[in-house]
């Protein structure tokens, strides 16, 4: 007989895990689980009828992350120096002697829980590297919200463990 989990997946129930960046994982506010899409090759057939084959290539959309800016701005900081190391923007100088273009990625994990915080779902994205930085916007006056940034990351695929 076959085990059927009838548990529905709640929107809260997951941890992220940034091995780059360790600090932003206990501010993560949303994460997406990124869609992908395949190339097709179109065959005309006849008259106004095209047939589709699988093409040879996948893409994935990018992995997002918003994430509570802590007061000392750890968590944004670890993003912007990881991104100084891929192209050090502050230093020039460095990037015509960057020797390690293996360093300059990281594994992200989501993990899935359950309702009693039990992780149930390991999801590996390999070889991630950030694409974007949204800044952080202060507002004198204002109500004493919380601050969130978003994050961006490309990555070569995910897996599910």
């Amino acid at each position: 007989m076959v085990d059927i989990n009838k548990s529905i997946l709640n929107r809260g129930n997951f941890r992220l895990l940034i091995d780059k960046i360790p600090n932003v994982e206990y501010y993560v506010k949303s994460v997406n689980l990124p869609g992908m899409t395949f190339t097709e090759a179109v065959q005309p057939a006849g008259i106004g009828v095209d047939v589709y084959f699988p093409g040879d290539k996948v893409e994935f959309d990018q992995l997002e992350v918003k994430f509570l800016v802590d007061e000392d701005l750890e968590n944004f900081k670890e993003i912007y120096d990881w991104m100084d190391t891929i192209i050090p923007f502050r230093n020039p100088d460095k990037y015509t002697g960057y020797t390690d273009p293996l360093g300059q990625f990281t594994d992200i994990t989501l993990v899935i829980t359950t309702n009693k915080n039990i992780p149930v779902k390991y999801i590996k994205f390999r070889d991630c590297i950030p694409t974007s930085l949204q800044g952080v916007g202060f507002e004198s006056g204002g109500e004493t919200d919380t601050i969130t940034c978003n994050a961006r990351f490309r990555f070569a695929y995910y897996e599910f463990e």
